[in-house]
């Protein structure tokens, strides 16, 4: 999910691996959904052959994730095979040089020991405060894009959701965090076991087959029944086409999910109500990421009326015809991103299970992190989930020993190029060329002093996309451990300070083969075209955003910063009305290809173009 916060407390880069099994030298359209560039070993027998050569994004990284979400996995062999295919869809996504990563996210955060008791925050970025006593007042982020679950696509969108709505599943946490331990539990669903068990069947053609049963009883915060016709109604608005969702494609685990997105209805998604209160669903393959999905936001029922394009969720609503399942539900809403507020009050007719203490909970909207902690010092805030920047974390934890928290998250911060933008078509006509000249900027960066020196938050310096802490098949070895193009956990560049010299020598070399004009005398470029590079408001942001500036401008390129409250900021990103963008996404799931499925050519996610006019 995309996170509107960078957690700082307080471009130079690495060695790349210029060569890759994922693009070709061919010279392709400027329009990126016909460039024939992409080269990948789609049967897996070791070869790149004829027919593997100079095919389009859909072609190449589109087929591969397919495969990675509906091959078999009841083997050990068959488990591995899957990660294997997972960094060869890495490998071609860094490839073009588009998604240049900066460092791997830790969740930072002050929270007062008065609230201590009953919150959990997810690895996934998600906060709960609805087990925490009292009335308190937490800030995560500027006013939201939407609260609709279908609609949403950000963390904290997904936190007041967490709050205000229920799925099949949900996260419930153990013991006192941090030393506790988050794990999946029932939601709207009946626990899968004991005499209304879920039922699994793995059927002839490799898909499996759910039957689930649901708790009795439903109602919406108005007291209003629900049932299972409207989970399935909820999941069919939210793949249909024409809602517009991000997250339709997270519907491709199901069996015809693929094909729903282009039904008006949703028709072709194989699961359905077989009574009130059971839902028969089909998978492509025995998935073993299933049961978060159900946990997650995009997969909630809403209730039935609303709209595609999420008008219902919006503040004129919140208040009078809105309504929700969760254990919390909307008392009243003050629209502003600085100045506004989302408050929540205990959800009477909550059928789940979640252990709801607080009387009232009130999310204050900001993007100036001053500010928050400002609030927070004086005692109007109970939780805040943004720093300043300019401090070391040892400060942090020596002024509030016991309200700070530094713990690790599933996620990576990095720089999004636009694949369609034109602002370097001028000098690059090609699309190599210009995956060349982004390959060359990305080792002007040195992640390793941005971390220690910028962000100071004990952030580890990103050496591929896909984050630290997902784990292979053997539940102890992580995924970045085969790491880089030649899998050797050495990842696709360097990120040793002591690599930087050769680094910026490399980027340099490469921009001089690009035909760029260089003063040797100075040190410099003299005709790379200026850029924008846009980011949402906040100090942490702004931060990470002047280094690089600074860092291009040390080689004479020139980097002009622009930056967006967060809402508008999001809808900019997803329209690729840009040129470069920061960008950071936490994992929706405990599984590699969260990170990687966002990038298909019909991803709502996909803010890089890819596969798109």
């Amino acid at each position: 999910m995309k996170k509107s916060v960078s957690l700082l407390f307080g471009f130079a880069v690495m060695p790349l691996l210029l060569t890759s099994c994922g693009t070709s030298a061919v010279r392709g359209s400027n329009n990126n959904i016909y460039y024939h560039g992409y080269s990948t070993d789609l049967n897996h027998d070791g070869v790149i052959s004829d027919d593997e050569q100079h095919l389009t994004w859909g072609e190449s990284y589109d087929v591969l994730i397919n495969e990675i979400k509906t091959m078999p996995i009841d083997t050990s062999a068959e488990l591995n095979n899957r990660f294997s295919y997972m960094h060869q869809a890495e490998d071609l996504l860094m490839s073009t040089g588009a998604i240049c990563p900066l460092y791997w996210y830790t969740d930072s955060f002050l929270i007062k020991e008065s609230a201590q008791s009953g919150f959990f925050a997810s690895p996934l970025g998600f906060k709960f405060l609805y087990g925490v006593s009292g009335e308190n007042t937490a800030c995560i982020a500027s006013q939201p894009d939407t609260i609709d679950p279908a609609l949403n696509s950000s963390v904290d969108g997904a936190t007041y959701d967490s709050h205000l709505f229920e799925g099949l599943m949900r996260w419930e946490y153990t013991g006192t965090y941090p030393s506790g331990a988050i794990g999946l539990t029932a939601g709207i669903a009946q626990p899968d076991e004991g005499t209304t068990a879920w039922e699994k069947v793995k059927n002839s053609n490799g898909t499996v087959t759910y039957t689930i049963p649901l708790k009795t009883g439903l109602k919406w915060s108005d007291g209003s029944s629900y049932d299972a016709n409207d989970v399935i109604r909820s999941w069919k608005r939210a793949v249909c086409g024409g809602t517009g969702a991000d997250y339709a494609y997270m519907f491709e685990i199901f069996d015809g999910g693929a094909k729903a997105e282009t039904e008006e209805d949703g028709a072709s998604l194989n699961a359905k109500a077989v009574d009130a209160n059971t839902i028969e669903l089909t998978l492509v393959s025995d998935v073993p990421y299933f049961k978060e999905i159900l946990a997650f936001p995009a997969l909630m029922p809403v209730p039935d009326g609303v709209d595609a394009g999420g008008t219902w969720a919006t503040p004129d609503n919140y208040a009078t015809s809105f309504k929700c399942n969760g254990p919390m539900k909307i008392s009243s809403y003050t629209a502003g991103s600085t100045a506004g507020s989302l408050v929540m009050v205990p959800n009477t007719n909550y059928a789940g299970s979640a252990k709801v203490n607080a009387t009232k909970l009130t999310w204050a909207f900001s993007d100036d992190a001053d500010a928050m902690l400002a609030s927070y010092t004086s005692g109007s805030y109970a939780m805040i989930d943004d720093l300043p920047s300019g401090t070391a974390e040892s400060e942090w934890k020596k002024s509030y020993p016991k309200e700070y928290f530094n713990v690790g998250q599933l996620g990576t911060y990095y720089i999004v190029f636009n694949v369609n933008d034109t602002t370097f078509n001028s000098k690059l006509t090609s699309e190599a060329d210009r995956e060349y000249f982004r390959k060359a900027l990305s080792l002007l960066i040195n992640r390793q002093y941005l971390v220690d020196s910028v962000t100071q938050g004990g952030q580890t310096p990103a050496n591929g996309f896909v984050s630290s802490g997902l784990l292979n098949p053997d539940g102890k070895t992580e995924y970045i451990a085969s790491n880089g193009s030649k899998h050797d956990g050495k990842g696709y560049y360097s990120t040793e300070t002591a690599d930087f010299t050769s680094n910026q020598a490399t980027a340099v070399k490469m921009l001089k083969s690009l035909g760029f004009s260089y003063d040797e005398t100075n040190k410099v470029f003299t005709d790379i075209p200026t850029f924008e590079y846009l980011y949402n408001t906040s100090s942490g942001h702004k931060a990470i955003a002047e280094y690089l500036q600074s860092a291009m401008k040390a080689v004479g390129i020139t980097m002009k910063l622009a930056n967006q409250e967060w809402a508008t900021f999001l809808t900019t990103r997803k329209s690729g009305d840009y040129s470069v963008a920061r960008n950071g996404w936490l994992c929706d799931y405990n599984d590699p290809v969260t990170l990687l499925d966002m990038w298909t050519s019909n991803s709502g996610n996909n803010d890089a173009q890819f596969g798109k006019k």
